[in-house]
């Protein structure tokens, strides 16, 4: 077993706190080992939506719109050696999308993802297989969206989760979604609603999952699932 990987499991299961406080609280440090010098990593709590995935050792995940990895990569020490991330982007170019990725895992010796090139409307991931599926600030960016979310909705096993965090409107929620994308946010009752179109059932809507009113920038989270029959 990985070191990092081990460091997640001792910490989770330190005595004295709640079961979730220590598993958000171990994927927090884990976060803060990985990416030490990131910002941004540090700030999204990648505890609760690892909670809302609900991945452990062994599970099989998919990063949806991946770019260079990051996330990939701390899923990776979650499900650990006997786990696998499917770390999925349309874009394969060496700067942040899947060929950076590649060299991120290179570098970092992570051996349980599998790269995958997409298409606009299919991820072109394993069918029935996954138990969880996250999509980070890429929903928005997804034109065919319902043809995207069929297709995850094939990928997931029954009771499978599909976690969706992305940047919410600030004055333009009332806006088409046409316009909101083009802003690169989208209104998370716009998002609700074709999730739960496509047949998942939602299971947690956080509205201010991430809000920092110094850029005014905020982000909301919706954790679902694949109804298990």
């Amino acid at each position: 077993m990985p070191r990092l990987t081990v460091l997640l499991v001792l910490l989770c299961s330190a005595p004295g706190l709640p079961a979730q406080s220590q598993e958000n609280d171990g994927v927090q440090r884990l976060v803060e080992t990985l990416f030490p010098k990131s910002t941004r990593l540090k700030e999204i709590r990648m505890g609760e939506i690892v909670r809302e995935l609900g991945v452990r050792e062994g599970s099989q995940v998919a990063d949806v719109g991946c770019a260079s990895g990051e996330f990939s990569i701390v899923l990776s020490h979650v499900v650990g050696p006997q786990g696998r991330v499917y770390c999925e982007d349309i874009d394969d170019n060496k700067q942040e999308g899947l060929g950076k990725a590649k060299a991120n895992f290179r570098h970092r010796e992570v051996r349980n993802v599998t790269l995958i090139h997409g298409a606009a409307d299919d991820p072109k991931l394993p069918t029935a297989a996954l138990d969880a599926v996250l999509i980070v600030n890429a929903y928005h960016e997804m034109p065919n969206y319902k043809a995207m979310l069929h297709r995850i909705g094939q990928s997931l096993k029954p009771g499978g989760r599909l976690v969706i965090m992305d940047n919410r409107p600030n004055r333009t929620a009332s806006r088409s979604r046409e316009k909101q994308t083009g802003n690169h946010v989208l209104s998370v009752d716009l998002a609700a609603a074709e999730v739960a179109a496509a047949g998942f059932r939602i299971l947690d809507r956080q509205d201010g999952f991430l809000d920092d009113p110094d850029s005014e920038g905020a982000h909301w989270l919706i954790a679902a699932e694949r109804p298990r029959s």
